[in-house]
């Protein structure tokens, strides 16, 4: 028997944190992944495809997107699909779920009580349940019967943090519960899969990654069971990938050098259009050295998009500026105490303000 399970793929998600164009293009990547999973399936046979929640993200679901899913669905008649509703698309009489008509091989829980779909030709049995609002305080997961069948849970579950508003369980219980296979999602970490009291379980992690909290190649988990013996391994099908990383600027003196350097870390790391990537700027600065980020963003175009955070700190010669008598000295010391100030956004206000003093002090480009 071949199962695909997946979750946390949030079709039609905003992609805020893009331009209007690049959230455009994210959006339709995204729907082609989705597709590419499906192809999987279909090519390989799969016999059970396993959605652990949040497949849409519920406010933004478009007619062309369910028109989408309800043609790949449609495409594997002998696959069955069974959808675990999440915090982010819950059942409820409005939502797509209660909407849509699926087709028949698809099978999707819709009551915060545990249940289960019986599939004997299989000799299998999913549980789950759905959320129906954009929380659950408590996991509805009990003890199922004792029977030769496989018994998989198929749930959106917030494992191992007890204070959690969605679906909180522990290892212990999926333990004790009988289950063979606890197809997890919520958490969007890349694939891990573990094993406690005869139970494997594991999230599948999201399908596609959308934002820079979800770094890394993401992926989908494939299951084949072959006489009692159950092999994993992942599935990646994601078209872009976020990366963040840090750069020192330490005694550079121009936005150009910057640039380079960005270019330079670009290619030692082998991104490319297929990258999102964030670098922080990091290191000490002259007081007049002021840059812009977006045209930096806007000269690497060796990614697909490019977001630069500035987070240096500006060389100061405290005891100097004190004493300095010119309007510099001036400056610095009506700016000193929030350059000092508890509050981090505070201070970094204060050193973009004292950047931008001096350099048009010193007759300097503001954005150079």
């Amino acid at each position: 028997m071949k199962i695909v399970h997946t979750g946390d793929i949030h079709l039609d998600s905003p992609f805020s944190g893009l331009s209007e164009r690049r959230a455009e293009i994210r959006k339709t990547e995204l729907r082609a992944t989705f597709s590419s999973l499906m192809t999987y399936v279909r090519v390989n046979s799969v016999d059970i495809l396993l959605i652990a929640g949040d497949f849409f993200d519920c406010g933004f679901v478009t007619r062309e997107t369910i028109a989408i899913v309800l043609r790949e669905f449609e495409r594997v008649p002998e696959c069955k699909i069974v959808i675990s509703p999440g915090n982010h698309d819950p059942y409820t009489s409005d939502s797509v779920y209660a909407k849509v008509k699926w087709p028949e091989n698809v099978y999707i829980f819709d009551s915060e009580r545990m249940s289960r779909f019986e599939f004997p030709e299989l000799g299998t049995d999913i549980y789950g349940y759905a959320f129906t609002g954009d929380a659950m305080e408590e996991c509805p997961i009990e003890a199922v019967e004792e029977n030769d069948r496989f018994k998989i849970l198929c749930a959106h579950a917030h494992l191992g943090v007890p204070t959690s508003r969605y679906a909180p369980v522990s290892a212990d219980m999926l333990a004790k519960c009988g289950f063979n296979y606890a197809a997890l999602g919520h958490v969007h970490n890349a694939p891990s899969i573990a094993e406690l009291g005869g139970c494997v379980y594991g999230y599948s992690g999201c399908l596609e990654g959308r934002g820079f909290d979800e770094c890394g190649t993401k992926s989908a988990i494939a299951i084949e069971l072959d006489g009692g013996k159950m092999s994993v391994r992942t599935l990646n099908f994601a078209k872009k990938h976020y990366e963040v990383r840090k750069m020192s600027i330490s005694g550079m003196s121009s936005a150009a050098e910057i640039t380079e350097r960005i270019k330079e870390l670009i290619k030692s790391e082998k991104f490319d259009q297929d990258t999102v990537l964030r670098v922080t700027l990091e290191g000490e600065v002259e007081p007049s050295f002021t840059f812009a980020p977006s045209l930096i963003e806007e000269a690497v175009t060796e990614v697909f998009s490019l977001e630069v955070r500035d987070e240096t700190v500006t060389a100061l010669d405290d005891e100097y500026l004190m004493k300095d008598p010119s309007i510099r000295g001036e400056f610095y010391r009506i700016l000193r105490d929030k350059l000092l100030d508890s509050d981090p956004e505070t201070r970094k206000t204060a050193r973009l303000a004292l950047r931008y003093g001096f350099a048009a002090m010193s007759g300097e480009s503001l954005t150079d």
